[in-house]
């Protein structure tokens, strides 16, 4: 687990290490707060492309194949970056290059990850297991946005990219060195998975979808799975908002934008493990209704003029929220899930959030172009708040275990 966790923090330095850079050099370019809008959220349009098309490969070739697809991708998207192939100051067909690469490295890193994880763990520990390699991600977060923003203020964008292509590769090399991997790590079958018993909406295991030949490397779908997967998108219109725009109506004031992703960031990880551990013992709904509430909390402090203790505030807000709502979003798609389909629900879980973010970037380009950032502030609160209604109503597992009546036998990836 811990090498698991290692190898997304590094690889995932390919993405976070533009999330400040790339807005602020679009910005010193000349670009339109609207443009750099579009171009920051095509990653995330790409993304839901690369995640629906994913899920049957995933379930085939397993995660560590797939991550490492990601990481050549998250390379080449770098590449391009340090070569100056796509430059802030030139055309835009190269940055939405990079983009594209980018939402697919990002679509491939984070479901293969997460689809390793049940075979890893005990099943009373899935929670905890699926905490400790999303606050990966969120290491990632508080680290590569000021490390960054250091390095393009000393150097330039293109030493960010090289410094990330070091980055990528050395988490490709942790993911692959033969030493002490565990068996699932190398591809191997993993063991049917049984959901633990619990409070609230921790229950019984659904049952296993079927993984026929005739479906290929079509991705699996479950009914079940629709709430999570609304909740995920509504939940994310934020972050889209946040990283579409927030660089650029910050820059000029004096505030730290460096420091909201990393206090963000810092709090989700504070938080992830131990929500993880509630979230196996106190069930779902409570943490999910409470982590929707405490974002828009946050979001609320975005609105007033910025200042760098009203970030802070925000950020505080975002991250609490996050470390609330996300495991359990997790460990819903867990449960609702088999080993035979368990990739395709984590690949359409990282559509779900990049369909969000897609909503907030490009969906708020007009808003913030005609009426402005704070229109799309209150946008996002709106869309939250629907999560937090749907979290409220959400069927717990055992109820969607009991409206299945097909036995059907378990499946690998």
């Amino acid at each position: 687990m811990l090498r698991l966790s290692l190898a997304i923090l590094l690889a995932l330095a390919g993405f976070h290490a533009y999330v400040a850079t790339l807005p602020l050099a679009l910005v010193a370019a000349g670009m339109p707060d609207a443009l750099i809008g579009v171009v920051m959220g095509s990653a995330a349009l790409v993304q839901i492309a690369a995640a629906l098309a994913l899920g049957g490969f995933l379930d085939r070739f397993g995660g560590r194949s797939i991550y490492l697809l990601g990481c050549g991708a998250f390379s080449a998207a770098s590449l391009l970056v340090a070569t100056g192939l796509a430059d802030p100051g030139g055309p835009l067909i190269p940055l939405f290059v990079v983009r594209t690469l980018q939402g697919i490295g990002f679509a491939m890193i984070l479901p293969s990850a997460l689809s390793l994880v049940p075979s890893l763990v005990r099943p009373a520990r899935l929670a905890v297991g699926l905490s400790l390699v999303g606050s990966a991600g969120n290491v990632a977060l508080a680290i590569a946005p000021p490390v960054s923003l250091v390095i393009m203020d000393a150097a330039s964008l293109q030493a960010v990219a090289v410094v990330t292509l070091v980055c990528i590769a050395a988490g490709a090399i942790v993911m692959v060195l033969p030493v002490g991997a565990p068996a699932r790590l190398r591809g191997a079958p993993a063991p049917a998975y049984p959901a633990p018993a619990g409070p609230a909406s921790v229950g019984p295991a659904p049952r296993p979808s079927r993984v026929s030949r005739s479906r290929a490397f079509r991705p699996a779908f479950e009914q079940s799975w629709v709430g999570p997967l609304a909740i995920s998108t509504l939940f994310i219109v934020h972050w889209g908002v946040v990283t579409g725009f927030l660089p650029q109506h910050v820059e000029g004031t004096g505030a730290s934008i460096g420091l909201f992703f990393t206090v963000d960031a810092v709090a989700i990880l504070a938080l992830r493990v131990p929500m993880g551990y509630l979230t196996d013992h106190v069930g779902t709904r409570p943490l999910m209704v409470a982590g929707a509430a405490l974002t828009m909390v946050g979001v609320v402090a975005l609105l007033p003029p910025p200042t760098t203790p009203l970030l802070v505030l925000a950020a505080l807000g975002t991250g609490v929220g996050g470390a609330l709502i996300l495991p359990p979003l997790t460990v819903e798609l867990a449960h609702r899930s088999s080993d035979a389909d368990r990739g395709s629900a984590f690949a359409l879980f990282s559509a779900a959030f990049a369909g969000g973010i897609a909503i907030g970037s490009i969906g708020g380009a007009p808003i913030v172009a005609t009426v402005g950032f704070d229109a799309a502030i209150v946008a996002s609160m709106v869309a939250c708040g629907a999560a937090l209604a749907w979290s409220w109503v959400l069927p717990p597992v055992p109820a969607v275990v009991a409206a299945r009546s097909e036995p059907v036998g378990a499946g690998s990836v």
